[in-house]
């Protein structure tokens, strides 16, 4: 079934709020051998950085003074109307950061859905917005 679909760009504020209404996304990182690594995460938002805790060794020894790319997206399967956010920045190991930013988003509740400990946290500094909205027009035949 075909549908008659359009894409609107976010702004950096509208995909602010809308990363405020999931806490599961996906962060990507460059591993040694140059090749992108995503895995899945759950974060907070302090706000305009994205944080999350991990112990995963790819992500401890590629995101602090790395490239990294969040994502985060929903979407309606019987609508086919949703959102997508990417987040890029710089990695950042926040986890004995003393500077009042990195304390407020350690003090953030993350129920991570994985198991294990996730005791080093990651932040995403100096992030770049980017979104956008895919939605059906009103005028358009379903």
């Amino acid at each position: 079934m075909a549908w008659d679909s359009q894409f609107e760009a976010l702004t950096e504020e509208e995909c602010v709020a809308l990363l405020g209404q999931v806490e599961y996304g996906r962060v990507a990182v460059v591993t040694e051998d140059g090749r992108p690594e995503i895995f899945p995460i759950n974060f907070a938002l302090e706000g305009r950085t994205v944080v999350f805790g991990t112990a995963s060794s790819v992500l401890l020894g590629r995101a602090p003074l790395g490239h990294v790319a969040f994502e985060a997206d929903s979407i309606d399967p019987s609508t086919h109307e949703g959102w997508d956010v990417v987040v890029s920045g710089e990695g950042a190991d926040i986890t004995d950061s003393i500077d009042p930013r990195s304390v407020a988003a350690r003090s953030h509740p993350i129920e991570h859905w994985a198991p294990g400990t996730k005791d080093r946290w990651i932040g995403i500094v100096n992030p770049v917005f980017r979104g956008r909205r895919l939605y059906i027009p009103p005028s358009s035949p379903r």
